[in-house]
């Protein structure tokens, strides 16, 4: 009997053990969706942000909470946006008879391209911890990417895929991580 009790205590205490530890530096869930809210409201649409935010609350919640954190999965949704936009152009492009649609995608898989190695650039940056300053120049890069594509459709109204609304879609997703990279900068420039 008493062997067993010690076992039962020896467990209770070993669970305890990695409870707490695993606890350690995390934030609460609470703090974590306050900080998003926060960072919602700061965008110029935050109801499509927060529907944003929300879809992905469990990949925020499998980090610390930190800016750093949320920067950093921030970007990646930026990124896995910018692919499926990429391939979509890409896929257009291959199935158009239409020269002037067939142009205007080719050149915007090509912004698509070049925003995405921007943003790839910058998650390098955050996962080296170094070269932060530079981050918001890759940035304000890939938004003039999505302004070059933007332009090559405000030329004619003509857009059977819709390529205009991908174009905010993914301008909702720049204006996130502009927020999120700044918060990051500006916390590193406090410390």
């Amino acid at each position: 009997m008493a062997l067993s009790l010690d076992r039962i205590i020896f467990v209770a205490l070993i669970t305890l053990a990695i409870a707490v530890t695993s606890s350690l530096g995390r934030r609460d869930k609470s703090d974590i969706e306050k900080d998003l809210r926060d960072l919602c409201s700061q965008t110029n649409r935050t109801k499509e942000c927060l529907s944003v935010i929300k879809s992905e609350l469990n990949t925020f919640q499998d980090t610390d909470g930190s800016s750093k954190g949320v920067a950093g999965v921030v970007i990646d949704l930026a990124i896995a946006k910018a692919r499926e936009i990429h391939d979509d152009l890409n896929r257009l492009y291959g199935g158009s008879k239409d020269e002037d649609l067939k142009f205007k995608y080719i050149t915007c898989s090509k912004n698509y391209n070049d925003a995405n190695r921007n943003l790839e650039l910058v998650k390098k940056m955050l996962d080296s911890n170094r070269n932060y300053r530079f981050i918001a120049v890759e940035i304000n890069d890939t938004v003039q990417e999505l302004k070059g594509c933007i332009l090559e459709f405000s030329k004619d109204p003509f857009d059977p895929a819709h390529i205009r609304d991908r174009n905010k879609e993914f301008g909702l997703y720049l204006e996130i991580a502009t927020i999120a990279t700044n918060r990051l900068l500006q916390e590193k420039n406090r410390n």
